[in-house]
């Protein structure tokens, strides 16, 4: 069991929003054994998975670390293919935030402009994400939880 408070910025809790909405039509209009079978059902899956149990458990693992202007943040990839989950985290308080998931439009491609490396730091430097702790919005977050 995670010992991290599990919170998620709009920008991600939209794109599950869309995602499980899309799940739930899926679930509606196929048979149980294709239901099981949907790649997107499969997908949301493992980001349920990973953001439930996999990332919580060592939220710092080195496979997680980003580079360059976004080395303060973490992304998890393993069983995403071409899909990436954006997320920060402290451990005091312990909270991971979850910050990112691409989606059609931003496929992970090396160069691309739609990459969604490209598209977070865009938003990272928009103003959208913020590693910063003295950030207003990242010292409501961690006030938040502090015990």
């Amino acid at each position: 069991m995670s010992s991290y408070v599990l919170q998620a910025h709009q920008f991600f809790a939209d794109k599950v929003s869309v995602l499980k909405e899309r799940v739930r039509n899926l679930k509606q209009s196929l048979s149980p054994d294709e239901f099981l079978q949907n790649e997107i059902v499969k997908f949301a899956a493992r980001v349920r998975k990973a953001t439930l149990e996999t990332i919580p458990e060592d939220p710092n693992r080195q496979e997680y670390l980003l580079t360059g202007e976004l080395k303060k943040f973490r992304r998890y990839k393993q069983g995403l293919q071409r899909y990436r989950i954006i997320f920060c985290f402290s451990n005091k308080p312990s909270i991971i935030l979850y910050l990112y998931l691409n989606d059609t439009k931003h496929l992970r491609k090396d160069g691309s402009k739609n990459d969604p490396y490209a598209e977070f730091r865009n938003l990272v430097n928009k103003g959208k994400f913020s590693h910063d702790p003295q950030d207003s919005r990242m010292r409501a977050w961690i006030d938040q939880y502090r015990y």
